[in-house]
């Protein structure tokens, strides 16, 4: 990832950070397989291919406004080359996305805590299951989630910050007063939107008898029409997703979507 003098961490703090927390960055992300780190053939493209799966990239960034897991890249990335070919650098403000075009910037909103980051985005990742974005270490640090190693996050593009007065784009404001969401965030694995209760009625039921719990099923108007929405959850913890996940993969379920409310 690409650091300019703008971007170098603020004081000496960083490299006693890098020393004191090194086993923990390691440890952090350890549990998830991390992508190549070098840059993707064809990741600057409409789309890409990555361990058999294509990618596509949005034509532009208009409107962007996602919730999701976020997660963070490990020591062993420092200095190899991203997707846009820039070397990676810990105390730069970027990220990666799987969809978003290089060069966005965005906003990413912790909702658990409420502090937020604007970011870069230069690189492709997080190639791991129900993550949509990969932030640098610098700004997972502002975010307060290198020991939780995941967050639940806002991503909002945000003009490039070029403008007059653009600066601030820069610089995480201080914590929010509350939780963005009003209320601690929920977190929900969606199987899927079924057009027939009956079919709904029967996965939920399938499911239950294999353990697959809680569960909860509800009529959803979307597009002049009424779909039946099966999630589990809500869900405490990003580990329990990612179990859940793949426990209904092996069932033959492997395309949930994570649902934060």
């Amino acid at each position: 990832m690409h650091c300019t003098s703008r971007d170098r961490p603020d004081g000496p703090w960083f490299p006693r950070a890098l020393l004191g927390l090194g086993l923990l960055l390691l440890a952090a992300c350890a549990p998830f397989p991390r992508r190549t780190a070098r840059p993707v053939q064809g990741a600057t493209s409409a789309s890409y291919v990555v361990g058999g799966r294509r990618y596509y990239v949005l034509r532009d960034a208009l409107g962007y406004n996602q919730r999701g897991i976020a997660s963070w890249y490990g020591l062993h990335s420092i200095g190899k080359p991203t997707a846009s070919g820039i070397p990676y650098n810990p105390a730069a403000l970027t990220a990666a996305s799987k969809t978003l075009p290089l060069g966005t910037w965005v906003r990413v909103t912790d909702l658990v805590n409420g502090r937020r980051v604007n970011v870069r985005i230069d690189d492709r990742g997080p190639f791991v299951s129900h993550r949509i974005i990969d932030l640098s270490y610098a700004a997972a640090r502002r975010l307060g989630m290198i020991a939780r190693g995941t967050a639940l996050v806002d991503v909002q593009a945000i003009p490039h910050p070029v403008l007059p007065g653009a600066e601030r784009y820069r610089l995480a404001p201080p914590p929010l007063p509350h939780n963005p969401l009003g209320h601690p965030p929920r977190m929900y694995l969606q199987v899927g939107a079924y057009a027939r209760r009956g079919s709904a009625l029967a996965l939920e039921l399938h499911l239950m008898k294999k353990g697959i719990r809680p569960l909860r099923l509800f009529p959803l108007r979307r597009h002049h029409r009424i779909l039946y929405i099966l999630q589990v959850g809500p869900l405490g913890h990003v580990r329990e997703l990612d179990r859940l996940a793949q426990r209904l993969t092996v069932l033959g379920y492997p395309n949930t979507e994570v649902i934060i409310r």
